[in-house]
């Protein structure tokens, strides 16, 4: 230990103020310097540098610069890099040509990539680049550059880091050379996590900057997209999981999702909220603080929409200005009012449509509005109140003007009746047709389980951020036909015996020891599958240049289910890795939405079957050069199964 860190050390034992002049003043502090610049004590000795150096007579400027840049140039630990850039920030500008000085010298270390300096002192050295740089713009180009050499092969630990500090430095410069970075990184395995989340945070920006309602609903779904993709690739992301569940609810409430579902959601929000809260317990950088806050007003904005979804159920309000006030106006104007933006855009995009519907099909909440900014013209948002009433007054114009719908056929989604209305059935059979296809619905989905409506809660959550779902009626209807028999098809073989239904033979264990093959399970869904949605095809050709299993068609678009069979390893992640290149290679010039259906002939079931919940999973593929993911549902019919009395003898036998 140098003598004068052992002096440091001591002083800093004491925790009186001192000097240089405690230690020796700085000319004892010229030639020791390189030895202590990599020591711990380093940060100790750059407060009262900096001081002295401001302070210093001409004759001893020189002698504070030269120890300053001594102390910086060989420091290469981690936390003393990091601490001495929190240090030296709170002291700019530096005298003379320190931040020049400092910026360069951040820059060369970042951009170490000789083994010098570990992955995360370059990523500190990197974080004093990004601050330096921020309000700096030939030094933003210098980064820049170190951001486009980025390589591939370089330290996982810098590459994260560097992703981080290219999506916050996008967030501020808008340079969309950094875009091409993130995307080149998220190509990684080991920085995927972060880059996307970066990527994500971009497409957020981007979404927010929209003023039509379908590029913004395009682009708030691609940041969502890239959201799940984080989480998919790092199992602790709260961050991603709040703006993921965050931008949900949003999009959900812009096409006038259920009351109930946008509760849930925002329930979420606020437990991703406090997980970040904790996670994160106020540490980082100053420029992560910024990110925090920007998920604290999300998490105030998912609770905001929420509410007033409710609100919006109600045919006029108990305590008007409360909710006018608290609720409709500030949600109305959420990107000013919660998001702290300077202007409208995006956000109002996606809420103001369903806000304007609601209240001009309520006549107590247009006469609320009205007398309430009868009684505040001079309110802050009297003038968003002046331009939802004006708004509110064009369509109930429109209503008035517009044949009288049938109140079955009023929400977004095409109701039974409005569908019947809308087909080539004759008017003398269409009511007969819509009160059979009513009880014969009713019937079905009241003895629907909780697990089945689970099953199809999740996955239909999953496909909802995907523009093929979301944007394509077809393939909504396409991907919610499948699931929907899916789920009743796995219900009914896990429930019907051998011997009550002996096409479902297949699933057990055979006394001969051999095993199905996949086309028992293709034939006995497709039998299913094509009593209950006309436009299906058993083994179609032409389809990726091969032969499909079962194909589906609504309109031009076609939906492909994959029928495999998996004698080894029937985990989510082995047939992911075995079988989603197939499946989604079936998704070349239609939806990008796909089934994959597994045999599971690896697992004996000596435990019994399965949990139907635990069959159905949502995977995204991500392809190089695309820009938005394929989606494949994998669904595990059990094989080999026992019957209930089978697993009690296997059991006593185990047990002896």
């Amino acid at each position: 230990m140098h003598p004068i860190e052992a002096e440091l050390i001591e002083i800093v034992k004491s925790g009186r103020d001192w000097q240089l002049e405690d230690v020796g003043g700085i000319a004892k502090l010229v030639p020791a310097a390189r030895s202590l610049g990599d020591t711990p004590m380093m940060t100790e000795l750059l407060h009262p540098l900096v001081l002295g150096w401001s302070n210093a007579t001409a004759a001893d400027r020189d002698a504070h610069k030269s120890v300053f840049r001594d102390l910086l140039d060989v420091a290469t630990t981690d936390f003393v890099l990091l601490e001495a850039v929190d240090i030296l920030e709170q002291h700019r500008p530096l005298p003379d040509d320190g931040d020049e000085y400092c910026f360069m010298l951040f820059l060369a270390k970042a951009a170490a990539s000789d083994h010098s300096l570990s992955g995360l002192s370059r990523g500190a050295a990197l974080d004093g680049a990004f601050r330096w740089a921020v309000d700096n713009r030939r030094w933003q180009l210098r980064l820049l550059d170190l951001f486009l050499g980025l390589s591939p092969g370089d330290d996982p630990e810098f590459l994260r880091r560097a992703a981080k500090i290219a999506g916050v430095a996008y967030s501020h410069w808008r340079d969309k050379d950094l875009i091409d970075v993130l995307r080149k990184l998220a190509q990684l395995e080991a920085v995927r996590a972060e880059a996307a989340f970066e990527l994500g945070m971009a497409s957020l920006a981007e979404a927010m900057d929209r003023t039509d309602s379908n590029a913004a609903t395009t682009t708030f779904r691609e940041a969502r997209e890239w959201f799940g993709t984080t989480g998919g690739a790092s199992e602790q992301h709260p961050e991603a999981n709040l703006y993921l569940d965050g931008l949900d609810l949003l999009l959900s409430f812009h096409s006038g999702a259920a009351v109930a579902s946008l509760g849930s959601v925002s329930a979420r929000v606020q437990q991703h909220a406090f997980e970040l809260h904790a996670w994160s317990a106020g540490s980082g950088p100053p420029w992560l603080g910024a990110r925090q806050t920007e998920a604290a007003c999300w998490s105030a904005l998912a609770s905001a929409v929420a509410g007033l979804a409710e609100r919006l159920e109600e045919p006029s309000w108990w305590e008007p200005a409360a909710v006018i006030e608290g609720g409709l106006l500030s949600v109305y104007s959420a990107g000013r009012s919660i998001l702290r933006r300077d202007q409208h855009g995006g956000i109002e995009a996606m809420v103001r449509p369903r806000i304007r519907a609601s209240v001009a099909a309520q006549a107590g909440q247009a006469h609320q509005v009205r007398l309430w900014l009868q009684q505040n013209a001079t309110h802050e948002w009297a003038t968003e109140a002046r331009e939802l009433i004006a708004q509110i007054d064009v369509l109930i114009d429109e209503q008035s003007d517009r044949p009288k719908n049938p109140p079955e056929a009023a929400s977004e989604r095409a109701s039974l009746a409005a569908i019947i209305a809308g087909s080539n059935i004759p008017e003398a059979q269409k009511n007969v047709l819509a009160g059979v296809v009513a009880n014969a619905m009713s019937l079905h989905l009241a003895n629907m389980t909780s697990a089945e409506t689970a099953v199809v809660e999740r996955c239909c959550e999953a496909a909802r951020g995907h523009n093929d779902y979301s944007a394509n009626a077809n393939g909504t209807r396409l991907f919610d036909t499948v699931l929907l028999w899916l789920v009743r098809f796995v219900f009914n073989r896990l429930e019907l015996t051998k011997g009550d239904d002996p096409t479902g033979a297949y699933l057990f264990e055979r006394d001969d020891g051999s095993l199905p093959h996949e086309d028992e399970l293709q034939q006995d869904f497709f039998r299913w599958l094509a009593t209950n949605a006309a436009g299906s095809d058993l083994e179609p050709t032409n389809i990726a240049s091969g032969r499909a299993d079962i194909r589906l068609r609504s309109g031009p678009e076609r939906l492909v289910v994959e029928v495999k069979r998996e004698e080894t390893d029937c985990s989510f992640d082995a047939l992911f890795k075995s079988y989603a290149a197939q499946t989604t290679d079936y998704q070349n010039v239609s939806i990008r939405l796909g089934v994959l259906l597994v045999l599971d002939l690896a697992t004996p079931n000596r435990e019994g079957t399965p949990h139907l919940t635990s069959l159905f999973e949502m995977r995204p593929v991500h392809r190089v050069g695309e820009s938005a993911p394929r989606l494949v549902l994998i669904v595990k019919i059990p094989g080999r199964r026992k019957r209930p009395s089978d697993l009690t003898k296997l059991a006593k036998i185990c047990r002896h």
